[in-house]
């Protein structure tokens, strides 16, 4: 039987944090947008980016790219918080709380830096996140096996 200790609301807060995180990052597309004057629905490859120099191109692009990147991750990073805190809650608060920061790394990096300046942060969440699910499987794994 799985029970739900009081430390599990950390785990909340970790995924009430990604999504706050996730919102900034959008946050940030709006003043690029405004910035380089790229209304919606151009993503970065439509006529009005187009009109943009290289740099700015790639510098709006970045940003676009941070959100997005978030985005597609978030049903998995919330997920594997949640599920691996039904099983190891301050393991799972921790790794979360490391993916957050890698998260803030990631975009700092790819933001300033461009796509290579994103690899500290990427490699650290995908190991939080990747340890996360892998801690998932084994707690239920030891769950089914009593």
């Amino acid at each position: 039987m799985i029970t739900i200790e009081a430390n599990y609301a950390w785990n909340i807060i970790i995924a009430a944090g990604m999504g706050i995180q996730c919102t900034i990052a959008g946050i940030n597309c709006g003043s690029v947008r405004r910035k380089f004057n790229v209304p919606h629905p151009d993503m970065g490859c439509g006529r009005f980016a187009a009109k943009l120099s290289d740099k700015d191109w790639a510098t709006f692009n970045n940003v676009i790219r941070v959100h997005q990147n978030y985005v597609e991750q978030l049903p998995i990073a919330i997920s594997a918080v949640l599920m691996c805190g039904l099983f190891y809650g301050k393991v799972s608060a921790t790794l979360g709380l490391i993916y957050i920061a890698s998260r803030f790394a990631y975009a700092y990096g790819y933001s300033t830096f461009g796509p290579k300046g994103r690899m500290v942060g990427a490699v650290s969440q995908y190991l939080s996140i990747t340890s996360m699910l892998f801690l998932c499987i084994f707690g239920s794994y030891k769950q089914l096996s009593k």
